[in-house]
């Protein structure tokens, strides 16, 4: 296959800058830092385990894989294969009407990077060559970005999430532009919206600071897919539930507009002037330093601690910290029925200076479901002679806790969810059939920490 190329720039607190160059066939994918960039110390590279300072000007080698033909961190700016990707559905249909589409695998993937990799999650763009990019960045967010009527936007969202046909799909695609939505079960698109305590429905591009002299703010926003009705009332529960605990906790907005019921919850991989923060998931960190690693569950519990460990090696983080609040993290999905919990789900915010964990995000109770009743999407040992408890106590040791740290840490959530069940029953705007089930085994789950071994 010939070589394809592209170039990758950042975008930092004072300026963009070229970061580095892209090669790659469907076997191979070849990247390396330019010379201008490396004098930038202070501008975080590509990956956490490709800092600058020591990569240098050697290529870093990604072995493709039919399910990563590129490095993890690129495919991240790549909307995702789920069926529910608003923004995949339509760069792929767009693609399919070329003279000469792409072939599925490596060549749609990086026709969609050329249509999608930039302005994304993270400081990170990548672009066809530099002239792509200076034009792109020398456009205003407010001229690019601005999005029309509010009822044309939500009338083409709620065909979209019953994957209905819209005529008005290339229309609105101009509109929100090439941001790059994230993935997860749910339909989700990156806008901005007012910065207010309340709501009412209405959006602007991301990047946009402020419309009619009112201060926006940019977000993640979530629409409730029929399929999984109920499921923004339960994350925005679990969204509480965690900054009661006193974990780091996006703000978040509820709206119901036009029949669709609708979360946004505030990007944390920008600042309040708008500048971009990296970031980069577990999942994008572990598979960088693991090739074998390929899809997000491919790792157990008990390894994070053990990953977060070496990342401190050679980048600034409080391993001990992040450890122990991970640990936090993955028992609170259990006693709140998030079994969906994996290497997407957690990431790393900042560069190899000061890199830490990002806030909790995608929290979402998915065990209300059937077909997501899992205990935990990430494996770990359970001893079935000595009970749950003795197991979880076991678990917290691999993240650098004593079995009496841990076994405290578990007490204490387990006290501090008991009403969970009971609010999660109280929630009047998901049905009852969902909320009896998550309660129910929630409650279950509880009695197994509670048996004694």
């Amino acid at each position: 296959m010939t070589d394809r190329y592209a170039v990758v720039w950042a975008r930092t607190a004072t300026e963009p800058i070229k970061m580095g160059h892209l090669v790659a066939t469907d076997r191979e994918m070849r990247f390396s830092y330019t010379p201008e960039f490396l004098e930038r110390q202070e501008v975080a590279g590509l990956s956490l385990l490709l800092p600058p300072t020591l990569w240098q000007t050697r290529p870093f080698i990604h072995q493709a894989t039919e399910i990563l033909p590129l490095l993890p961190r690129l495919m991240a700016l790549i909307p995702g294969k789920n069926v529910n990707n608003i923004q995949r559905r339509i760069y792929t249909g767009l693609l399919a009407k070329r003279p000469h589409p792409p072939a599925p695998g490596f060549e749609t993937e990086w026709e969609l990077l050329m249509l999608t990799g930039h302005n994304g999650i993270g400081h990170i763009d990548v672009f066809q060559d530099d002239r792509a990019a200076l034009e792109f960045y020398g456009t205003k967010p407010e001229s690019r970005k601005r999005i029309g009527s509010r009822s044309e936007l939500w009338h083409f969202l709620k065909d979209q999430t019953h994957q209905e046909s819209s005529n008005e799909a290339l229309d609105i695609l101009r509109l929100i532009g090439p941001t790059p939505s994230v993935g997860g079960q749910i339909p989700k698109l990156l806008v901005s919206i007012p910065d207010k305590n309340k709501w009412d429905g209405s959006v602007a591009a991301p990047g946009v600071r402020q419309v009619d002299g009112v201060p926006h703010t940019d977000v993640v926003m979530k629409i409730e897919d029929p399929q999984y009705q109920g499921i923004t009332a339960l994350e925005a529960l679990c969204l509480e539930v965690h900054r009661e605990w006193g974990l780091e906790v996006p703000r978040h907005w509820r709206a119901s507009i036009d029949g669709l019921s609708v979360l946004a919850v505030e990007r944390f991989d920008r600042t309040k002037d708008g500048n971009a923060l990296p970031m980069e998931s577990f999942f994008s960190v572990y598979a960088t330093g693991q090739q074998q690693v390929r899809t997000t569950t491919d790792a157990e519990v008990e390894q994070l601690g053990s990953m977060i460990l070496k990342l401190s090696e050679i980048v600034d983080i409080d391993a001990a910290q992040a450890r122990a609040e991970v640990y936090r993290r993955f028992v609170l999905a259990l006693l709140t029925g998030n079994g969906d919990l994996h290497l997407e789900n957690l990431a790393f915010l900042g560069g190899p200076k000061n890199v830490r964990l990002a806030p909790v995000f995608d929290p979402a109770p998915m065990r209300a479901w059937d077909r997501h009743d899992l205990l935990s999407a990430l494996p770990f040992y359970i001893d079935a002679k000595r009970g749950l408890a003795y197991s979880l106590a076991r678990v917290g040791e691999s993240f650098g806790l004593t079995n009496h740290g841990a076994m405290e840490i578990l007490q204490n959530l387990m006290k501090m969810t008991k009403a969970y069940p009971e609010r999660v029953l109280a929630l009047k705007d998901v049905p009852e059939d969902t909320r009896k089930k998550l309660a129910a085994r929630v409650k279950t789950l509880r009695a197994k920490l509670n048996a004694k071994s």
